[in-house]
């Protein structure tokens, strides 16, 4: 396999993640699951996230690489909306609270804001990742 097609992979790979990840968090709040569907939609993000880098031949580490090179590389130029790096950063907060920290159960309201900030998050990265991806770079 080349490199082009190891990454043609990995970016298709990490978009089917992330569709998963948004079908998860809707079943969570179908199931009542609020605090999960507030981390599902998080990695829905992530994962659209990581293609469009992927697609660059570019991985991160930790969480906040990935949203910080959000910002440098796809809000400063104008490729996306400043209002995406600013949902990605709540929904991240919103995970880390869901997985690690808040007790208190999460609000319905929080779950559908949750998923719905992901699901406009991931409608303008997808295509940003496929551009890459059939560009070749």
């Amino acid at each position: 396999m080349t490199g082009e097609e190891a990454r043609g992979r990995t970016i298709d790979g990490e978009l089917a993640l992330a569709r998963e990840c948004l079908q998860e968090a809707r079943y969570a709040i179908e199931g009542g699951f609020f605090r999960l569907a507030r981390s599902r939609a998080y990695y829905a993000c992530f994962h659209t996230a990581t293609a469009v880098f992927a697609a660059q031949g570019k991985a991160f580490r930790r969480h906040i690489g990935l949203q910080a090179a959000v910002d440098t590389e796809l809000v400063k130029p104008g490729l996306v909306p400043p209002e995406c790096a600013a949902s990605l950063r709540r929904l991240y907060q919103a995970r880390l609270r869901s997985d690690y920290g808040d007790i208190a159960p999460a609000s319905r309201a929080e779950a559908d804001q949750a998923v719905a900030d992901a699901e406009k998050i991931v409608a303008v990265l997808t295509p940003l990742a496929f551009r890459a991806k059939d560009d070749g770079h």
